[in-house]
């Protein structure tokens, strides 16, 4: 183990460590203060944390590495200073336990009809995004097939204002924003980025912008979203111009089947045009991931902790148009397989998987995974 690794290692470990010691303060001091009726600060913690090795099937023989890694550290806090206003403040501790990275700061009003969001944040989207990495259903990492780009700052936020609103009771919501986007290259006269979505629900209401893929059998869902960005001199180079437009539509189904188990269908399409232009960021060309998922139905228990077992399998697919910034181009795809041991929803579970993907090279990599929510 090289020391960079073995620094990784020991990074996440004090990460964890530390978390875990102050969940009982945390929890005695109440993760919510209440100041009075309209006013509350609220606070949470959330790590995800993973080893995974990787064979390569490099030319001169496979190849493996063993790498132990924090990959989410994040501290969420929300500050309701009036009734009709919240303001929003999420960081994320680099892996490598050096640096803090800022993901939100973000004023939100409720002007009633519909509410305006001004600051640091995530630009409407597709379901993915909306999760982020702690709410994905079953699968541990984001899909690879993803491309909306340079969003401008760290972990796909941007700056600028979104306006969100949702009608019965959020069965049906739209968003739409406009947000700095790329910021010099291209973007040689400052143009925003146009970003919206709307999302159907034809069976239980999903209120609220941010989503979660699963709802662990308390909803009946059937949902669909689609998501729109655009931006002039979005793409490619100060002397090789190009706009950048991309499209996603993704839908998501859950029932619970009779014995109690919860059977999940997910699946998203994006199509991305760069006006054939070449881009570190984007690759032009249609994308695809279909994933399912089983929640097995009563709970087990491993060393004094129960839980529900969910095996899942994904596939993802992304058939380029043009080289992408290592220069392949054609089509990629991924199959994954994984099980999760799933504690308490999206606050605890463990995620063993095995995924392979194909590109020009095959890589088989298996990755441990947990997380922790509070």
């Amino acid at each position: 183990m090289n020391l960079s690794v073995t620094k990784r290692f020991a990074y996440g470990g004090a990460a964890i460590f530390l978390f875990l010691v102050s969940l009982p303060v945390l929890a005695a001091a109440g993760a919510k203060i209440k100041i009075d009726d309209d006013k509350y600060f609220q606070i949470g913690v959330g790590v995800r944390g993973s080893v995974s090795v990787v064979e390569d099937g490099a030319t001169n023989g496979t190849s493996n590495a063993f790498n132990p890694a924090p990959e989410n550290i994040r501290l969420y806090t929300v500050s309701q200073v009036h009734k009709n206003v919240q303001v929003e403040y999420n960081t994320e501790l680099q892996g490598d336990g050096q640096s803090i990275n800022l993901l939100d700061v973000v004023v939100k009003l409720d002007l009633g009809v519909f509410d305006l969001w001004v600051g640091r944040q995530l630009p409407p989207s597709d379901r993915a995004n909306m999760d982020g990495p702690f709410y994905l259903n079953a699968a541990w990492s984001y899909p690879m097939i993803q491309s909306f780009g340079n969003q401008g700052q760290f972990a796909g936020r941007d700056d600028g204002m979104a306006f969100h609103g949702e009608a019965n009771g959020g069965k049906f919501k739209w968003a739409y924003g406009v947000f700095e986007g790329l910021k010099g290259g291209a973007d040689q006269e400052d143009n925003v980025r146009h970003a919206a979505s709307l999302t159907y629900a034809f069976d239980d209401a999903e209120p609220g912008f941010y989503s979660g893929s699963t709802y662990f059998g308390a909803k009946k869902i059937t949902t669909v979203n689609l998501a729109m960005h655009h931006e002039n001199d979005g793409v490619g180079t100060a002397t090789d111009q190009g706009n950048f437009t991309g499209y996603s539509a993704d839908v998501l189904i859950e029932r619970t089947l009779g014995n109690g188990a919860v059977v999940d269908l997910e699946g998203a399409y994006y199509d991305w045009d760069t006006d054939n232009k070449s881009d570190a960021t984007i690759t032009q060309g249609n994308s695809f991931f279909v994933l399912a998922s089983y929640l097995m139905p009563g709970k087990t228990s491993i060393g004094g902790i129960e839980g529900q077992f969910q095996p899942y399998t994904r596939y993802q697919g992304y058939n380029r148009d043009m080289k992408n910034d290592t220069g392949k181009t054609g089509y990629t795809d991924r199959i994954e397989a994984g099980v999760n041991y799933v504690i308490d929803a999206f606050n605890a579970k463990v995620t063993a998987l095995w995924q392979q993907t194909e590109d020009t090279v095959t890589v088989d990599k298996y990755v441990l995974g947990m997380q922790f929510q509070l």
